[in-house]
């Protein structure tokens, strides 16, 4: 020993140790067992069984919520309101007089347009009877043609402002209704802009009126993804006022035209709301259905390895199938076979949030590793050990 230390005190006898010393570990790792051994060291490795079974492709989106009708009514008369017999909340019927305008001036307006042609008939009577005279004396050789002419000339007057009274009183009598405000159709009371005594007008709204028997989700879509949107697609929509709860409705509307800043369009999807429970200015999450599989073969899309995670639509049929052919994105996985990892080519169908349809290259019972892929190469020995979640499902027990 005190040999030793005198070697390694000496700079040049502690190098020539050195050297042998790697020499020796060079020799071994050549031996049986040495490195060769170490590159078949297996890697623990988490693997899922492929299962069959339904999944949907959904598009997830949010917007918010839309009364099914929505309606601002207006004084056509530029008058006082002189009574409102309704209020926010109320529920109304269609025809349903909701206020009333101060209308003296209209209804005078009617009376003097109906004395005028209640003159005007008593005056067309009486030229009337005068030219029927006149035609008789003037075949009679009486009367001059110049005097039936104008006789004639004068019927024809009166006989065209007594049309011209006729359209001023149907005018003035349509005023004369608009001096009462009515509901255009069944619905609620939303908004009330005006009370009792305020100036109404043309440009000033007395009430808002909305029919929530139906409401729509009012959102935008991505170029990207609107080829995959028609009408008529069932879409699910959720609502935080209600957790868990989720309500059935279809893509009822779609923009033509997509705007130019964001290359987004809008679309809306309709709900039935009979119970009255979703309002208007609710934030909502939907999620539009655009293809689903009945009996597919499953795996999660954990996985695929990782440049392949982001596959985001498989090609569709119209209707909403998946094509099955060599148009279908490819991607890797790998496969347990014994306590070997082999990498395998598949062809994926529909991608759903969590897992993912796989149409050519694996079948179901196959095992597929999951957890520790990123530390394998294809041929890589492997040992399969429980998930953590097992493991604690199984201390439990």
């Amino acid at each position: 020993m005190q040999k030793l230390t005198n070697l390694l005190e000496k700079p040049t006898a502690a190098l020539v140790l050195v050297a042998a010393i790697t020499m020796m570990m060079d020799l071994q790792s050549c031996a049986p067992g040495g490195r060769e051994d170490m590159a078949r060291e297996a890697v623990a490795v988490e693997i899922v069984l492929a299962t069959t079974g339904s999944l949907e492709q959904t598009i997830r989106l949010s917007g918010d919520i839309l009364a099914g009708r929505s309606v601002r009514l207006f004084s056509q008369i530029p008058d006082r309101l002189t009574e409102v017999v309704v209020d926010v909340g109320d529920p109304v019927r269609k025809g349903q007089i909701l206020a009333r305008i101060r209308d003296e001036g209209v209804r005078a307006g009617v009376d003097q347009i109906e004395a005028n042609l209640r003159a005007a008939w008593v005056t067309l009577a009486n030229l009337r009877d005068e030219y029927a005279r006149t035609q008789r004396l003037f075949e009679a050789g009486a009367v001059s043609s110049q005097t039936l002419e104008g006789l004639k000339t004068q019927l024809e007057a009166t006989e065209a402002q007594e049309e011209q009274l006729q359209a001023a009183l149907s005018a003035a009598r349509a005023s004369f209704q608009n001096a009462a405000i009515a509901a255009p159709f069944d619905g609620v009371i939303a908004e009330r802009y005006l009370e009792a005594g305020d100036l109404a007008g043309p440009g000033f709204p007395v009430f808002r009126i909305v029919n929530m028997n139906t409401v729509r989700v009012a959102t935008e879509i991505s170029q990207e993804r609107l080829g995959q949107v028609q009408i008529g697609m069932p879409g699910r929509v959720t609502v935080s006022s209600y957790p868990g709860e989720i309500f059935e409705g279809e893509v009822i509307n779609i923009a033509p035209v997509l705007d130019p800043m964001t290359r987004m369009t809008k679309i809306e999807v309709g709900l039935d709301n009979r119970d009255g429970r979703l309002k208007a200015g609710m934030f909502a999450e939907v999620h539009l259905v655009a293809a689903s599989v009945e009996e597919g073969v499953l795996i999660p899309i954990d996985a695929l390895l990782e440049e392949f995670r982001y596959i985001t639509n498989a090609p569709l049929l119209s209707s909403g199938a998946v094509a099955a052919d060599a148009s279908l994105a490819e991607a890797e996985v790998y496969v347990a076979e014994s306590d070997t990892a082999r990498t395998r080519k598949v062809r994926i169908g529909i991608v759903g949030e969590e897992m993912v349809q796989i149409v050519q290259g694996l079948e179901a019972g196959e095992a597929v590793i999951t957890v520790g892929k990123y530390m394998l190469s294809d041929g890589a020995a492997i040992h399969i050990r429980t998930s953590d979640r097992e493991e604690e499902k199984g201390g439990e027990r």
